[in-house]
């Protein structure tokens, strides 16, 4: 198995994916968001008041942040069996939305079957000031997908992302493709894509780094590793806080081949 060393650009860890390293799948550790691990099962959680969150700065309160109503279910096993499969997931003290792995899960799956050997990309979306809608991303991501198909000649690009508000005063989001990876010889190139499409000369979007953010193999051999990865977008903790008619995530609704 040949070495991949890892080198940041824009923001992302751009190890080249080479004819020889491209054969096998790529791994990297995801971080626990939590170190306390919690047991359990599942549980429906709703809210039936608004939650009102106050924050102040500088000397003067800012304008208060509603919480929507939620009613999602949350399960906090550290393994999660889907249409007769077992993952292993993100799972901690905050749990994880069933509701979002179920259909990422499936979009992963259906990636599979389609191509064969699939490309899994993480990254995160960042913004300098508040929003209750999710404008922003949607005009994001129709601007990057036309990109990548236009360069790279996909037909159908999987995703799901998600809407987060903790301690900070803006939303944040958690990404996820799932591409066909005998397509793509170099990640690079995508990597600049997505920078190019969310970030501004202003500074008010930027793209942080995550290391070692992409896994690439058939879905066999990179399904333990990536899905476990990606769970972690499903976490309960920092969702809800937008508009009502906003959503906390999105997911792609790709077919499988008959």
């Amino acid at each position: 198995m040949s070495k991949i060393i890892p080198k940041f650009v824009h923001g992302f860890d751009t190890a080249v994916l080479t004819q020889k390293s491209e054969a096998n799948p790529t791994t990297g550790e995801a971080s626990r968001f939590s170190e306390t691990p919690h047991k359990g099962g599942l549980f429906l959680i709703s809210i039936d008041d608004d939650e009102i969150t106050q924050e102040k700065g500088k000397g003067k309160q800012r304008a208060a942040r509603l919480k929507t109503r939620n009613r999602k279910t949350v399960m906090y096993e550290d393994i999660f069996e889907y249409r007769g499969k077992i993952y292993r997931v993100n799972s901690s003290k905050s749990g994880l939305y069933v509701e979002i792995l179920e259909p990422m899960i499936g979009q992963f799956e259906i990636a599979a079957q389609k191509w064969g050997r699939v490309f899994v990309l993480r990254f995160d979306l960042h913004q300098h000031f508040y929003s209750g809608d999710n404008r922003r991303i949607t005009a994001f991501r129709k601007r990057l997908f036309n990109r990548l198909k236009r360069i790279y000649g996909f037909k159908d690009i999987g995703f799901c992302w998600v809407r987060e508000k903790e301690r900070a005063k803006s939303q944040h989001y958690h990404f996820v493709l799932f591409l066909e990876g005998r397509l793509i010889k170099h990640s690079s190139r995508i990597n600049e894509l997505i920078t190019e499409a969310w970030e501004e000369p202003t500074g008010s979007y930027h793209v942080p780094i995550i290391k070692r953010p992409f896994y690439f193999g058939t879905g066999e051999e990179i399904a333990d590793d990536a899905i476990h990865r990606a769970s972690y977008l499903a976490k309960a903790r920092g969702k809800g806080y937008r508009d009502t008619q906003a959503k906390d995530f999105q997911c792609s609704r790709m077919k499988p081949n008959n």
